[in-house]
């Protein structure tokens, strides 16, 4: 890393090109060792829309750093205000760049000037979306109390060879259509009551559920969607759900041809009988049958079920979902409270 002089401002619309050209080196280096992530995102003008979508969320705000007059690096968040975050800040993925050879420690003076931002509008939750394949970059953001929250994997599914599996004789497969309706909201439950234990501990707010099951139910009527049951006389004992995602998106995880599974479920008294392999199997060979290239996932990294059985399937991390607790008491236990 080579050190440099640099200055801060505040990110301003004719920034975005040049934040676009550092977004665009970095995909380039992304895809050396990855190159199953999309390549449109190494043409600047691409990279640049990337930025420009980040920039254009609500409540968004940057800082650029800058070494005489050329950019060096910059961050843009956005504030989010819903009851799951509550108030929070969020990097994302594109959010995010140095220019090759930067001192990553230069997160740290960027992300100083927009967490103050932040904890100023009362956001104590800040949460950072970047790519696996930088430690350097990833350490310099646990340096600053963050770890990690979500693990984003890709499977590339040209090469990934399915492993053999033994499917229990009395366990049916097939696509889940509008009569199975309450049997996917009711795996809802499984994912629920698996999420909210120990050592995940993420909520559950009850007065979201029945919106949240209708959500379920509804994948089966989603043309763009498939979802697969595992039964065993008659009895729904898992599922997975399949989306097919736009290549017109701005998505720098999703190259085109890409499937993502967007949510998989076994009921605990079936697990260890193979039946989520089987169906893991099942839904990867229909997606590689129907020309996809990729599969996208994500699983909380506390989740160990997930974080042990994903892997073994060839989902590889590409992105990390980083978080940061602020104490809330800092809106009044700080310097500027007046003194008795």
């Amino acid at each position: 890393m080579t050190p440099s002089v640099f200055h801060l401002e505040s990110f301003q619309a004719d920034m975005l090109r040049p934040a676009g050209d550092l977004l665009a080196l970095r995909q380039q280096f992304l895809r050396a060792t990855r190159p199953e992530l999309p390549a449109r995102f190494e043409d600047p003008v691409q990279a640049a829309l990337a930025v420009t979508e980040a920039w254009q969320r609500p409540h968004a705000a940057g800082v650029a750093a800058f070494d005489h007059d050329r950019l060096v690096g910059y961050l843009i968040g956005d504030m989010v205000f819903d009851q799951i975050w509550g108030r929070a800040g969020w990097v994302r993925l594109a959010g995010c760049a140095l220019a090759p050879g930067q001192a990553p420690e230069l997160i740290g003076d960027l992300y100083q000037m927009l967490g103050a931002q932040w904890v100023a509008y009362g956001c104590f939750h800040h949460v950072a979306l970047m790519p696996a394949a930088t430690p350097d970059l990833i350490g310099a953001w646990f340096d600053l109390s963050f770890g990690i929250q979500q693990v984003h994997a890709l499977a590339s599914l040209v090469s990934l060879t399915l492993p053999t599996v033994t499917r229990p004789p009395t366990l049916e497969i097939r696509q889940a259509g509008p009569a199975d309706r309450a049997a996917v909201a009711g795996m809802y439950r499984v994912i629920r009551d698996h999420l909210t234990a120990a050592p995940v501990w993420g909520i559950a707010l009850p007065e979201d559920e029945e919106e949240i099951r209708g959500g379920w139910a509804g994948m089966v009527d989603d043309a763009g969607m498939t979802v697969w049951l595992a039964l065993e006389h008659e009895q729904a004992l898992s599922m997975a759900a399949y989306e097919r995602l736009d290549p017109a998106e701005v998505n720098l995880l999703a190259p085109e041809r890409c499937t993502e599974l967007v949510v998989a479920a076994t009921v605990a008294a079936a697990r260890g009988r193979g039946i989520g392999s089987a169906l893991t199997h099942h839904g990867l060979t229909h997606a590689q049958q129907a020309g996809f290239t990729t599969c996208l996932t994500d699983w909380r990294s506390t989740n160990l079920l997930a974080a042990r059985f994903w892997p073994r399937w060839g989902f590889r991390p590409v992105a990390y979902r980083l978080a940061r607790q602020i104490d809330p008491r800092i809106a009044w236990a700080n310097a500027s409270r007046p003194t008795g």
